[in-house]
């Protein structure tokens, strides 16, 4: 390992050397993060999830970086460039591009306007005009010296060429570079522009004709501009204040009146050749590069919150995809999210009879199976078919009191993604895609987690500009977050798909496979500790995964909670010396115990007694029996339903840096723009995420409706009970 990258990455993070060390060597190991970050805090010091992967990611990225480092200095102390200005500079860059930067006016190729004069012999001439001070020097004078009768005729001639020298030069100095970036950074002002391209439904309208300071450009615009330029439809550069600029290269490199117009000439030359084009590229890219960062946490923000929504237990659900003319697609799941039954009903149909046929027919199955909720998805005809299921069961419940079934609108997002995806073959290889999109909008209410993990994240409409950013460095933060959601929640390794066990610390595909072969041939698992019997599941894999995976029939207690089995005798002491009945825990009790103390008794580590005590007092899972789906705004059933002023309740359906979009029963999301967002007028929110999260229910008022391009825009109530 590489005590310089340890050593920046501890600087970093602000944590010891220590534990960037120890969580090095674990990972080396071959332990996962969620297994270090749970049951190996004693050695991280403490470290998280997001810690431990933070410091895997910035090792490796601080490695690569000063081997880069290390390549430019060899390649510019070999060219004779390197200074010990350059050699700071390097030296002190945190990123991979600070180092391109520092490296890109060097990058000359093998054919250049100074190298030819270069090859000229004019190099001894480019560096006296520069470094005489001589008031009687007469440039011309020297430059005749120069003058052969091939090649260079005139003094003039002789000077032009110089000069691209001149100009080569100074766009190889550091300082100037620095200085001309802080200049357009800080002051600049980014121009967009529409080309004679096609631009289908004007999404770059707003940047037709365009400006905004450098300095002060959010990164949705950053994106939004870049995509527009991407896709040849608007034009994107940086305006300026060259006079300043020239007026301070002048001041900075006159060393002589003789030769101030040359000097002068040159400096034009290297800023509107060399510099400006370049400093320009590095700002476009430090700019984007910076956008895409945010726009990837926010994505796998999100993505985390939704992937650990609620769950909802014991319910008997019938799922229903809403359609027209083809009728409602539905299937009936039991509580564990088993596919029951498929049928198609058409409460829109013209014909009496089948009108009739479909309430005989949902009669049926409610009481064939005791449903006790009826999901429907939030698509095409969703709220028609909301009103014939309201008032379906009003009626049901007018002639049975007892007759209480509730229904809810649901989330198609990822629905039709998972239906024709292999993952929904494999498991209902004989349905259609539209009755595997109902079991899927079904399962996700019952459990979120268990159901998303199937279906691609940028399927799932909660990123910003997703297709746009670094998809490797996407792909990887979003897989970190399923894999964390799904150890920190704990799988039931009873019902528990193949799909899921996939994301269990320490499972392979194979082994997951194996697991879910064994339990078909064998029955339930009764304890973790069966895991062992299970093929090419070896004491590597059983250390890593064992305390993720949940048996909540087991006879031993802890099987059904985060407690790994190799603290399974350090639990029992506990439980012994606090004298708790595991069939009835005073949480309350538990709460108020001193850990660092338990510990200290126990001779063990305050983290592992703390894991045990917060295990016994929270086992599982967010579930909650009173889980709802969309709230439904009876007097908004269309898009011209709407008026300014109006006030309703939304759900959240996507967060990005610039507001959130919000789900009010439309098809048409309302945006509500970060500055609508404050509670008062001296609330301050830096991002939307600090005040909401995905699936929160919030009331909202209309504050903007675009009828031509179908736009709500509205503001959070915050004063409303």
């Amino acid at each position: 390992m590489s005590n310089l990258s340890i050593e920046n990455v501890a600087k970093k993070m602000h944590v010891t050397q220590e534990q960037v060390t120890k969580t090095l060597e674990l990972l080396n190991e071959g332990a996962t993060v969620p297994f270090i970050s749970r049951y190996r805090k004693d050695v991280t010091g403490g470290l998280d999830e997001e810690q431990v992967q933070q410091v895997a990611t910035l090792y490796e990225y601080d490695v690569e970086l000063q081997k880069r480092k290390e390549y430019v200095r060899s390649v510019l102390e070999e060219k004779k460039l390197l200074n010990d200005e350059i050699a700071k500079k390097i030296e002190q860059a945190q990123t991979k591009q600070e180092i391109e930067n520092i490296y890109e006016p060097f990058k000359v190729g093998k054919k250049t306007k100074a190298t030819d004069a270069l090859a000229l012999g004019l190099g001894p001439l480019a560096q006296l005009i520069m470094t005489n001070k001589d008031e009687k020097f007469n440039v011309y004078k020297e430059a005749a010296k120069y003058i052969n009768n091939d090649t260079l005729k005139k003094a003039d001639e002789v000077i032009e060429q110089t000069k691209y020298i001149i100009a080569q030069d100074i766009s190889q100095d550091i300082n100037v570079r620095d200085y001309v970036k802080s200049q357009l950074y800080d002051y600049g002002i980014i121009i967009t522009k529409k080309k004679n391209t096609d631009d289908p439904g004007q999404t770059f309208k707003q940047y037709y004709d365009y400006k905004e300071k450098v300095k002060y450009i959010p990164n949705h615009r950053i994106l939004a501009i870049s995509r527009g330029e991407e896709k040849n439809i608007i034009s994107y550069t940086i305006e300026f204040n060259e006079k300043v600029i020239i007026y301070h290269l002048n001041n900075k490199f006159f060393i002589n009146k003789r030769t101030a117009k040359i000097i002068n000439e040159a400096i034009k030359d290297s800023l509107e050749r060399l510099i400006v084009p370049s400093i320009i590229r590095e700002i476009k890219t430090d700019l984007f590069k910076r956008a895409e960062v945010e726009a990837i946490e926010v994505f796998a923000k999100n993505l985390e919150d939704l992937l650990l929504s609620p769950a909802t237990k014991n319910k008997r659900i019938l799922s229903i995809d809403p359609g027209y003319t083809n009728g409602c697609k539905c299937v009936v799941i039991d509580a564990n999210g088993n596919y029951l039954e498929g049928f198609i009903v058409y409460p829109f149909s013209n014909s009496k009879e089948k009108f009739l046929e479909t309430v005989k027919k949902m009669h049926s199955i409610l009481d064939n199976h005791q449903i006790d909720l009826i999901v429907i998805g939030n698509g095409t005809a969703s709220r028609e078919t909301e009103e014939f299921i309201a008032r379906f069961l009003t009626n049901r419940h007018t002639n049975n009191k007892n007759l209480d079934t509730k229904f809810a609108i649901v989330s198609e997002v990822g629905a039709s993604v998972y239906s024709a995806s292999k993952i929904a073959q494999e498991e209902f290889p004989d349905l259609e895609l539209e009755f595997r999109s109902a079991i899927n909008i079904g399962r996700k209410f019952q459990d979120p987690l268990n159901e998303l993990i199937k279906i691609d994240p940028k399927s799932l409409g909660i990123g910003q500009y997703q297709h746009d950013v670094n998809q490797k460095e996407l792909a990887n933060k979003l897989s970190f977050k399923v894999e964390k959601a799904v150890n920190m929640v704990g799988v039931d390794l009873n019902t528990a798909t193949k799909f899921i066990l996939e994301y269990v610390s320490g499972l392979s595909k194979t082994i997951a496979q194996n697991i879910v072969d064994y339990r078909k041939e064998n029955g339930l698992f009764k304890s973790r500790s069966e895991l062992k019997n299970v093929k090419g599941l070896g004491p590597k894999a059983y250390e890593q995964c064992a305390g993720f995976l949940r048996i909540y029939d087991s006879e031993n207690f802890y099987d059904k909670t985060n407690i790994h089995p190799d603290s399974y005798e350090l639990a029992n002491k506990i439980v012994k010396t606090l004298e708790i009945n595991l069939n009835d825990i005073d949480k309350e009790y538990l709460l108020s115990i001193d850990k660092k103390e338990l510990a200290s008794k126990l001779n063990s580590n305050e983290y592992e007694v703390s894991l045990i005590i917060d295990s016994l007092i929270s086992p599982g899972k967010d579930i909650r029996d009173d889980k709802k789906g969309f709230i439904v705004n009876d007097k908004v059933l269309k898009f011209e339903d709407l008026f300014v002023g109006q006030k309703i309740i939304g759900q959240v359906q996507n967060i990005t840096n610039f507001g959130v979009f919000v789900y009010i029963g439309l098809k048409e999301n309302v945006l509500i723009h970060i500055t609508n967002m404050k509670k008062d007028t001296n609330h301050y929110i830096e991002h939307p995420t600090q005040v909401v999260s995905i699936g929160d229910n919030i009331n909202i008022e209309i504050i903007e409706i675009d009828k031509d391009n179908k736009k709500i825009q509205g503001k959070i109530l915050w004063n409303i009970e």
